[in-house]
């Protein structure tokens, strides 16, 4: 069945008491059972107008189309509401109940009545013009863009000037289509590097094709069955004076040419937001540097990724993007008392449905939640969404082929005041995903992306490797002269790095303590690492101090401040846990004898390092996977940049 089709065939019915067989009503009529319904959920879209190509306005619109509704709702691809059930409640949910779709069924199976006329309810009044009243600025495509009958879907973006001279907040976006039955979604992009008027052809079809754009931010988006909606408690998002928008559109062809010419409505915020809105995306680059190669027959290629909140946040949305390959996609909460807390997830992903969805009510998450969100792709015969028969070999890319996939979680600090550190936090956790990235030789292909080579990837290698080709992990040679691999977990559960200097006394005060640890732990599945951060210690001045403080464990010069850089640490001393992964399961303190500069506790109370490790080597997640150090800065740290790519 074409998208477009099945689309419209979507019957939403509204919410009620599960109900056995026999508890249904003796007889089923159109009149008093599902006009009331299809009126209220269905006839919003099926009427002359909207994106449904036919109406279902009456007894006899029903029937018409009533069995192919019942096939795609029994089999739940109808309405299309992609978040699972038990997993967060949003607005607007279009989720089905089992006696919901008993009554429809009862109905088409029974003969269709159409009962007494006369008790049919009215039709709903709906807005003319727009949904959500006069938009403070509407724009529109300079010319119609020529949608032929058939062929493959089509994505072109449409650059409109927006003329706006001052900085604005905008709180909604709506749209109208002149031809809204090939529209499939549009993403509203912003930009304000002139990139995109730059593609632009002067002669031909308006806009220009492909899904590669780079924005330089957005205004959300639209899919078919969503309905405009502004956000909530005065929140918006920003929109730069000089901006373009940019419509990215998926066109699906309805069989017949057409012409469309989309207008655009944007209303503003009467004022700037008291909280800013920030997005945790896992994994963040919509999974650019992370290594997503999806062998053929694969049919459980998994890519997780998790993030430690710094502050208190309270919950707005959730969203997920993927292409078609992808199957299920999720995000849970780890509360810091250990209680574990459901906040999305599709069981069944299409790439056809791609909504954002906002939370009913706020949700509050405390400082120190553990956020675990990851992605499955099925890429097997057995997949119908499969793009390619037989399956073949998929990596990243921006083509509707190729794959790319991210959950991510709207959210505003829970107090303004803590918004920089969130946003620190968002960055530290997208850099660190990069630089991961980068030491396990992952291929990037800059070109493709259309962007120069970033300098911290120099060291990559010019031209592609062979598929079996692996890079092998950073060495450096100990105090003693023996090759170590800090940073690539075999033959153990866990790298413990333990950054230092000769000449913070916060980090020497520590020694006893990591003797202790490893002295504790040599019969277990972990090593240990000290990692002086002197970028112009000699050797035989680390030997010097390891005589004179005792340390024990194997001990290396990071000059270069590779490792630094790997693990994301600033301060010594700071520890960092490295799994078989490469992910770094606990960065921070190694306790909380310090809570700050110039003051100490005799007896520590939180034993964060202890815990993570107890943890890990019990197969448990670590609880609180981010602390704050306490000691001497590590200066000349290499600054990574970010790297957009577009959804």
């Amino acid at each position: 069945m074409r998208l477009w089709s099945a689309v419209l065939l979507a019957l939403v019915l509204g919410p009620v008491t599960v109900q056995a067989a026999d508890e249904l009503p003796a007889a089923v009529t159109f009149a008093d059972h599902v006009a009331p319904l299809v009126f209220e959920h269905c006839t919003g879209c099926h009427r002359p107008g909207q994106v449904a190509p036919f109406p279902l306005m009456n007894y006899t619109d029903t029937r018409k189309h009533a069995k192919t509704m019942l096939r795609v709702v029994q089999d739940r691809y109808m309405p299309p509401w992609q978040p699972e059930k038990g997993h967060g409640e949003f607005r607007g949910e279009r989720r089905l109940t089992d006696a919901q779709i008993a009554l429809f069924e009862k109905w088409v199976t029974s003969g269709m009545a159409e009962g007494d006329p006369q008790k049919v309810p009215p039709l709903p009044k709906y807005p003319e013009g727009w949904q959500i009243g006069k938009p403070d600025l509407v724009v529109k495509m300079d010319r119609p863009f020529e949608v032929p009958a058939d062929g493959p879907d089509i994505y072109q973006n449409f650059v409109i000037p927006l003329g706006v001279n001052e900085d604005k907040w905008v709180s909604a976006v709506e749209f109208r289509a002149t031809a809204p039955e090939v529209v499939h979604h549009v993403l509203y992009f912003l930009d304000n590097s002139g990139r995109g008027r730059a593609k632009l052809s002067k002669d031909g079809q308006p806009g220009f094709p492909g899904m590669g754009f780079r924005p330089t931010g957005s205004l959300g988006g639209w899919a078919v069955g969503a309905t405009p909606i502004r956000l909530p408690d005065g929140l918006a998002r920003p929109l730069r004076k000089g901006s373009d928008l940019v419509l990215q559109t998926h066109f699906h062809l309805s069989g017949k040419a057409v012409k469309e010419e989309i207008t655009v409505g944007i209303y503003f915020a009467d004022k700037p937001p008291e909280r800013t809105l920030v997005t945790v995306a896992l994994p963040p680059h919509f999974g650019l540097f992370s290594n997503i190669d999806i062998p053929a027959g694969r049919s459980d290629f998994k890519v997780q990724d998790s993030f430690t909140l710094p502050v208190d946040v309270d919950l707005v949305g959730a969203a997920a993007h993927a292409h078609y390959l992808a199957k299920t996609m999720n995000i849970t909460a780890t509360l810091p008392g250990g209680e574990k807390k459901p906040l999305f997830s599709i069981r069944d992903w299409d790439f056809n449905w791609q909504g954002q969805y906002l939370y009913k009510d706020y949700i509050r998450l405390p400082k120190g939640t553990v956020l675990r969100g990851g992605v499955t792709w099925d890429n097997s015969a057995a997949n119908p969404r499969n793009t390619s028969s037989p399956p073949v070999r998929v990596t990243w890319g921006e083509g509707s082929k190729d794959e790319m996939g991210q959950v991510s979680l709207m959210m505003v600090a829970a107090h303004q005041a803590d918004t920089p550190k969130l946003q620190k936090a968002i960055k530290d956790h997208s850099d660190e995903t990069v630089l991961l990235s980068r030491l396990r030789g992952d291929k990037i292909d800059w070109a493709k992306l259309g962007v120069e080579r970033p300098a911290f990837w120099k060291d990559s290698p010019a031209t592609p490797k062979k598929k079996e080709a692996k890079t092998p992990p950073l060495s450096l040679r100990d105090l003693d002269g023996k090759e170590q691999t800090p940073l690539a977990v075999e033959g153990a559960k866990a790298h413990v790095l333990f950054f230092t200097t000769t000449d913070c006394p916060i980090a020497n005060s520590y020694v006893p303590e990591i003797n202790a640890m490893v002295k504790e732990f040599t019969d277990r599945p972990v090593r240990f690492y000290a990692v002086h951060v002197d970028s112009d210690l000699t050797p035989d001045e680390a030997r010097t101090h390891r005589k004179e403080y005792g340390l024990n464990l194997p001990i290396l010069l990071d000059t270069r401040h590779q490792l630094v850089a790997a693990t994301g640490v600033t301060r010594t001393p700071e520890v960092a846990v490295l799994l078989a992964d490469g992910k770094v399961a606990y960065r921070g303190r190694i306790d909380d004898r310090y809570p700050s500069l110039g003051k100490k506790r005799q007896t520590p109370t939180q034993r964060d390092l202890r815990d993570a490790l107890a943890a890990i080597l019990s197969g448990e997640p670590v609880r609180v996977a981010r602390t704050e150090a306490v000691g001497c800065s590590i200066p000349d740290v290499r600054a990574v940049g970010q790297v957009k790519t577009p959804n």
